[in-house]
C-alpha cells in the first residue's frame, strides 16, 4: 500500500471527527474531473461537514429502471432505510476485504474504522483511498470509497479493459472520476432517503483514458440516441451493458437511465431492499 497523499491527510481526520457528529453545515459539490476540478478541491469537498445536502448533486439513484414494472415490495421507512444502508455496509469484515484489495494489487491507503454513522445516518465503515487498481488503472481523483466497493474493481477493470482491447486495441490507464464519499440525499422520488455515496458505497466514472489516443468521455462520447458508433462510442456502451450485467454491482446508471447520468457512469454495491 502507498502512503497517503499529503494533501488526503485532511480526509482521514475530517471522516473520523465527521462521524462522531459534528454541527452540521451546507456545503457544495467539487468541480468535475477535467472540468476545472483538482484533487485539492475533492478533498475539500470530502472534509466538509456532515449534513446531507441536495445542491448539485450529479446522480440520481433509483431502483427503477426505464420501463420496468411498479415495485410490489413496500419501501421502508427512511429512518429504516438508513438504518438498513448502513448495516448492509458496516456488515463486511473489514480486515479481510482490506486483504482481498492488497492481494489484488491495489494500491490504496486504510482510512480508520467507523463503528458507527454521524448523526444523520452518514459514514464510511471501512474506508479505503484508492489511487490504483488491481489492473494499473490511475484514479483521479482517487477514489475515497468503502472496502466493499473497491473490491468490485477487480471485475470492473477486467470489463473496461477487455472492451478497450475489443474496441480501442490499447489498454485504459486512467479513469477520471466524478465524485465518491458525499454525505448528501438522493435526488428524485426517493429524495428522502440517503444516497449511497453517504455510506462511500458509491462511485461516479466520468472518463477513461487509454494509453493510446485522447480520453474518451461519457458526456461527448456515448453518442446518446444514435443507431451506428463509432470504436469509442462502442467501447462505452459495451462497458455500461456488461456492468449491468455481469458484476455484483447492486445498481449501474448512466446516460439511458436519465438526463442526471448524461456524463457518467453511477456505480454502486448499495443496500438492495426489495
Amino acid at each position: 500500500m502507498n502512503e497517503l497523499h499529503p494533501r488526503l491527510a485532511a480526509v482521514v481526520v475530517a471522516l473520523t471527527v465527521g462521524c462522531a457528529g459534528p454541527s452540521p453545515r451546507a456545503f457544495a459539490p467539487p468541480e468535475p474531473a477535467g472540468q476545472g476540478g483538482s484533487i485539492e478541491r475533492h478533498i475539500e469537498y470530502l472534509s466538509s461537514a456532515s449534513q446531507p445536502s441536495d445542491a448539485g448533486a450529479s446522480d440520481a439513484e433509483s431502483p427503477d429502471p426505464p420501463g420496468a414494472a411498479p415495485a410490489i415490495a413496500i419501501r421502508p421507512s427512511a429512518a429504516e432505510m438508513t438504518a438498513r444502508q448502513w448495516e448492509h455496509v458496516a456488515s463486511v469484515d473489514g480486515v479481510a476485504c482490506r486483504a482481498e484489495l492488497a492481494s489484488e494489487g491495489v494500491r490504496f491507503t486504510s482510512l480508520a474504522d467507523v463503528a458507527a454513522p454521524n448523526r444523520v445516518g452518514c459514514g464510511v465503515p471501512h474506508g479505503v483511498v484508492v489511487t490504483r487498481g488491481p489492473t494499473g488503472i490511475a484514479y483521479a481523483p482517487p477514489l475515497l470509497v468503502d472496502c466493499s466497493l473497491a473490491r468490485e474493481l477487480a471485475s470492473v477493470e477486467r470489463i473496461v479493459q477487455e472492451e478497450a482491447d475489443r474496441h480501442l486495441g490499447t489498454p485504459i490507464v486512467r479513469i477520471a472520476t466524478l465524485g465518491t464519499f458525499s454525505c448528501r440525499h438522493r435526488r428524485g422520488r426517493w429524495e428522502d432517503t440517503l444516497s449511497e455515496h453517504s455510506f462511500g458505497d458509491a462511485a461516479d466514472l466520468a472518463s477513461f483514458e487509454p494509453k493510446k489516443g485522447r480520453a474518451i468521455a461519457i458526456a461527448r462520447d456515448y453518442e446518446l440516441g444514435k443507431t451506428a458508433f463509432g470504436p469509442r462510442a462502442s467501447f462505452l456502451r459495451a462497458v455500461y451493458a456488461r456492468l449491468r450485467g455481469e458484476t455484483k454491482l447492486t445498481f449501474v446508471l448512466g446516460p439511458e437511465f436519465n438526463p442526471e447520468h448524461r456524463d457518467h457512469f453511477h456505480i454502486d454495491s448499495g443496500y438492495r431492499w426489495w
